[in-house]
């Protein structure tokens, strides 16, 4: 840099403080985007959060659709209109912008996305090759930016050729580069029929919004009836706030491409209403949604809890249930083979409007407590539950029971043919506890079965791969179940 002809930028620093300051600079704590103001025809108009009128948000698994409706002052022709404060993880292709004050005097002639966004690291990329101010011992020089590391360490050239490393701490800039914007920015260059003040709507899918269902299933003392309660959880990780949001939250698997999300939203049949709760079930297109009634503010990296449902007395059944995991699927058997298994403990009830539920269950985790005679509750185990429409049963697999002991043990195996075989089994269900229970043991077979012979006499076919065995086991003591089963192709 020897022979170059040294330039004080100090009033470049100044213009560029000044800059700062006008546009809320990156270091500004709650700056706020500045009001619209329309000039002359092609102007920029700047449309930030403060002119917002409402913001509703359907909500998906880890996809939102926003509506955005905000006040915009246009004159009559072509201007940029220009939105700060949207979703930094939003889907450009998905963007839609409507006048709803006017539909038919707004027309969108080109859209952008601004996302390329101010930070240290981009800012000083942006000045490689270019000239900056170095502050050694507190004086501060000329130098050129040569480059910067991946730790954000700077090598210079000083005015007078040495190389010299710096920090970014001990380095000025004369302004922020072009080509960076301070915050994710939806741009529009539209053509107004005539001078007026519009309520626009702009619509766009976003990544980084999910929710899911969590539920609370408390027992009472004596294992009859459960109070459920059921929570919406909420997770913003979008890059925006939603202040004042209306929610609706989607249940069912939303199909999506690879490159464009696709959404399709038709209310088919009346709502039905939880009062108490204050969310509203409906079906919409072919899923199900639940309308909140209380608008809330969701703010970016924010996860937040909403009351879905709550049902005081809902009966419930507890069952035992022994069943060896890998069955008869494509498992090497011999005769004397013996297998010995934990016994599940299975909570069920019905969803429907008599036990005060009835609606459909989004899918979810439920905890399931106890409580004990003296009013306090103890965990005693969570499932998950898939979708469950209403008037079907939720059945909970909660745990295994301390005191049941299952055991399975072949008897006889012999092949009957090149793909077919006989088998008998001995199944021993031991009862440790203080009290008669029943247990029903499942077996489940490959292909074409058919039960031969059974003691106990009974059993229940419950679809075409599964037998049910159901047995009483009293206090202390052992039961047998022995059967015998012939079984072709599978």
């Amino acid at each position: 840099m020897r022979g170059r002809r040294r330039i004080s930028i100090l009033p470049l620093l100044a213009a560029a403080a000044l800059v700062f300051l006008a546009l809320g600079g990156p270091c500004a704590a709650g700056a706020q985007s500045p009001a619209p103001v329309a000039k002359d025809a092609g102007a920029s108009v700047e449309v930030g959060p403060e002119q917002q009128r409402n913001v509703s948000l359907t909500i998906y698994d880890n996809l939102a659709l926003v509506r955005d409706e905000r006040l915009v002052p246009l004159n009559q022709g072509t201007s940029a209109v220009r939105f700060f404060q949207v979703a930094r993880e939003l889907d450009p292709s998905s963007v839609r912008l409507v006048s709803l004050t006017a539909p038919g005097d707004l027309k969108v002639l080109e859209q952008s996305f601004e996302y390329d966004l101010a930070s240290r690291d981009r800012v000083l990329k942006k000045y490689i090759g270019k000239e900056i101010e170095v502050n050694q011992d507190g004086v501060i020089l000329p130098a050129r930016l040569l480059a910067v590391d991946s730790q954000g360490q700077l090598t210079v050239e000083m005015y007078d050729d040495r190389i010299v490393f710096v920090p970014p701490s001990n380095v000025r800039l004369p302004e922020l580069p072009s080509g960076l914007v301070l915050q994710p920015t939806l741009v529009w260059y539209v053509d107004a029929r005539s001078t007026a003040d519009h309520i626009v709507e702009a619509d766009y899918l976003t990544g980084g919004i999910s929710w899911r269902a969590d539920y609370i299933c408390v027992l009472d003392a004596k294992e009859k009836f459960a109070s459920v309660d059921g929570w919406v959880t909420l997770d913003n990780k979008s890059g925006a706030t939603y202040p004042n949001a209306s929610l609706k939250l989607v249940a069912g698997e939303v199909r999506t491409t690879q490159d464009q999300a696709a959404f399709k939203a038709v209310q088919m049949r009346a709502p039905t209403v939880l009062a108490e709760a204050g969310v509203e079930e409906q079906p919409v297109f072919e899923y199900h949604s639940y309308e909140l009634a209380r608008r809330t503010t969701l703010a970016d990296n924010e996860q937040k809890q909403i009351g879905l449902l709550s049902a005081a007395s809902v009966p419930i059944s507890k069952s035992y249930v022994f069943e060896v995991a890998d069955g008869h699927y494509g498992y090497e058997t011999y005769a004397g083979k013996k297998e010995t298994g934990d016994v599940k403990i299975i909570v069920e009830f019905q969803n429907k409007a008599a036990a005060g539920l009835g609606i459909p269950l989004p899918a979810g985790k439920v905890r399931v407590y106890k409580a004990s005679a003296d009013k306090r509750i103890d965990f005693v185990g969570e499932d998950t539950i898939e979708h469950t429409p209403r008037d079907e049963t939720v059945r909970l697999y909660v745990g295994n029971a301390f005191d049941l002991v299952g055991e399975r043990t072949v008897t006889d195996y012999k092949k009957t043919g090149t793909n077919s075989y006989e088998e008998a089994c001995c199944i021993r269900l031991r009862n440790h506890k203080d009290e008669d229970v029943e247990i029903t043991a499942l077996e489940r077979f490959e292909g074409e079965w058919t039960i031969l012979s059974c003691v106990p006499s009974s059993y229940q076919k419950l679809d075409a791969s599964t037998a049910a065995f159901k047995v009483k086991v009293p206090k202390g003591k052992e039961v047998e179940i022995l059967y015998r089963v012939r079984v072709i192709g599978g």
